[in-house]
Order: structure tokens, then C-alpha cells, then sequence
């Protein structure tokens, strides 16, 4: 009876899927027009433990962050200076990344570029070098997750660029980790609106990894 039951229901859906489907097949290139765009994900307030979370600063370089490439960045930056001030002054973990050069000849060195005065490291803060997954370097370890496993984190905070690349592929990998990931919106610049949108959307819409979106004004250190 079960059974019977069973292969009926799944025949039911069969039919009204059968029956939703379009008469021809469209892509999303035939769609892109008339995508409605979703609705905006809820910020929530964070409380963060300074021993226990760590700051990631993803590529804000002067090569990277400028009106030119990306003004976006620059807007954020006195956002993410507030943040890494907060940082510092509680005692939490800041950590830095670097983009590697694309020159086969050089790589994986880093590219030497020059830190956005406000937000360059200070003393011993750590600086790891990759490209958009900053745990990873091709099939090498970046030495970020020995890092924060060290210093006892469980919660990262990445903000920076781009916000489709390094900070996408960062907060999905770390949150599929098994630390704790708190993305400020208002820290987080790509090229243009539409991949700020996409990356929001991204990463609160996976139900297997979590990430929780907050703003700059939205989080504090206990």
C-alpha cells in the first residue's frame, strides 16, 4: 500500500512539473530581461568576541581600489577604517590578503602593491597571498586557516574586493570550514551594484553553508 502510494504521489509531481515546464526550453541569456530581482536579504545586529574573531582585509591595494577601477572600494574604505579601528582597539585578530601577480615568470610571488594608506597592516598582522579563495594558492595551502586554528577563531569577518571574487569564494570556503562568517555589506566593493547584489544574494541563500549579513554600524566587540 505504501508503495502504491508512493509511485502515485511521485507520479503526481511528474505530471505537474510536466505540465509547469515551458513549451521550449529557455536559458537565462532568453530570460535575463525579465529576472525579477529577489528580496534584499535582512542585516542583523552582531555582537563579536574580539578572542575569538579575526578581521580579513581581502586585496585593498591602490591597484585595486581606485576611482578609476573601482570606486566602490574607495567609498567603502572609510567604512572598513571605522571597522579595523574597532578591531585593533578590541584586541581581535586582523589578517590581510594579496592577489598573486599573473606573471607565470614571478608567480606565486605576490604583487608588491601599495596598501590604501587607511587600511595598511601595522607590526605583525599577518598578510596571506591567493587568489579569489585566500585559503588556497592552486593546490597549496595559504597558511590562513593554520592562522586562525592558532589564534583560537571561530568567527571571520572578511570585507574588501572584489566582492564577486575574494570575498565570495573566502566566505563560502571558511563557512564550509566550519568557522562562524559575519560579511558586512557595507565592506564589500566590486566593479559595479549588480555584483554587490549577486554576492548578498549568494551568500544567504545556500542552505549548505551559512553566512550572516550585518552593516559596519550593525556590529560591535564586546
Amino acid at each position: 500500500m505504501f508503495k502504491t502510494r508512493r509511485l502515485l504521489a511521485l507520479a503526481a509531481v511528474a505530471a505537474i512539473l510536466s505540465y509547469a515546464a515551458p513549451s521550449s526550453a529557455e536559458t537565462i541569456i532568453d530570460e535575463w530581461q525579465s529576472v525579477k530581482v529577489p528580496p534584499a536579504p535582512q542585516l542583523k545586529s552582531v555582537t563579536l568576541d574580539p578572542k575569538t574573531t579575526a578581521l580579513l582585509i581581502i586585496d585593498i591595494i591602490k591597484q585595486t581600489c581606485n576611482e578609476k577601477m573601482r570606486p566602490r572600494c574607495v567609498a567603502a574604505v572609510p567604512k572598513i577604517e571605522k571597522l579595523l579601528g574597532a578591531a585593533r582597539a578590541s584586541g581581535a585578530t586582523v589578517i590581510y590578503s594579496l592577489f598573486p601577480s599573473p606573471s607565470p615568470a614571478t608567480f606565486p610571488n605576490p604583487v608588491i602593491g601599495d596598501y590604501v594608506p587607511a587600511l595598511a597592516p601595522k607590526g605583525d598582522e599577518p598578510v596571506v597571498t591567493a587568489f579569489v579563495d585566500k585559503f588556497m594558492l592552486g593546490d597549496k595551502d595559504t597558511g590562513l586557516q593554520k592562522i586562525l586554528k592558532d589564534k583560537g577563531i571561530t568567527t571571520l569577518v572578511p570585507v574588501g574586493v572584489a566582492s564577486h571574487n575574494g570575498l565570495l569564494f573566502t566566505s563560502v570556503m571558511a563557512s564550509l570550514r566550519g568557522f562562524n562568517v559575519v560579511v558586512p555589506v557595507d565592506g564589500m566593493a566590486g566593479n559595479n551594484a549588480y555584483e554587490d547584489q549577486a554576492t548578498a544574494y549568494i551568500l544567504t541563500s545556500s542552505i549548505v553553508y551559512k553566512v550572516t549579513l550585518t552593516s559596519i554600524d550593525m556590529l560591535k566587540f564586546q
